[in-house]
């Protein structure tokens, strides 16, 4: 017959020493709480909504003028957006950005922009978002950057780089009906980086 332990029996659990430091939950919660915490966070969402506002407004000199003052804020927290892509003017060009890479071999290789499709699209968002800005020769600033980091990216896969060239490609679109959705492919290298040492 098997003997059941009586409760002052058992083996007390190991003390565990309360912690040095409140534990992160309680401290937002604390915050919350706190007069000075609803003030803070009632000032971020009305400078929230008031700065998605700004930029949802019609053009006008207002809206340049307030997007001066709320673009930082919009940069920094992910908010912008740009509504360039939908009516009344979509854009009639599909402008795509990518990077070839010359081998001290005599061999080559593209690297396009990732565009993941589905779920992997999220990921490669950022990507895109750097293509477009890339391409654009007021952003010439990009270009030696990131074909430096092509290069590193090549060296990484024990590769040795000699030149990376930046190339455009891009189509117009057509409009909808029977044929093709675009024209004919062209391109222009508008970047080129002669690898240091590479020789």
């Amino acid at each position: 017959m098997r003997t059941v332990p009586q409760p002052d029996q058992l083996p007390l659990a190991p003390h565990r020493p309360a912690p040095r430091w409140p534990r992160p939950a309680a401290l937002i919660h604390a915050f919350e709480a706190s007069v000075v915490g609803q003030v803070l966070i009632s000032l971020g969402l009305l400078v929230t909504l008031a700065a998605i506002v700004v930029t949802n407004m019609p053009d006008s000199q207002l809206k340049s003028d307030l997007l001066n003052l709320v673009a930082p804020y919009l940069n920094a927290t992910g908010l912008s957006q740009d509504w360039g892509v939908f009516a009344p003017n979509p854009r009639m060009v599909s402008a795509y950005v990518e990077g070839r890479v010359e081998y001290a071999n005599g061999t080559s290789s593209v690297w396009p922009i990732p565009a993941g499709l589905g779920f992997s699209a999220y990921s490669d968002y950022r990507w895109q978002k750097f293509e477009e800005q890339v391409r654009l020769d007021d952003n010439s600033r990009l270009w030696s950057p990131f074909a430096e980091y092509l290069a590193n990216q090549a060296r990484a896969a024990g590769r040795k780089p000699v030149r990376v060239s930046l190339v455009r490609r891009w189509a117009g679109t057509l409009p909808p009906g029977p044929g093709p959705e675009r024209g004919p492919w062209q391109e222009y290298t508008f970047y080129v980086l002669p690898v240091d040492g590479a020789r």
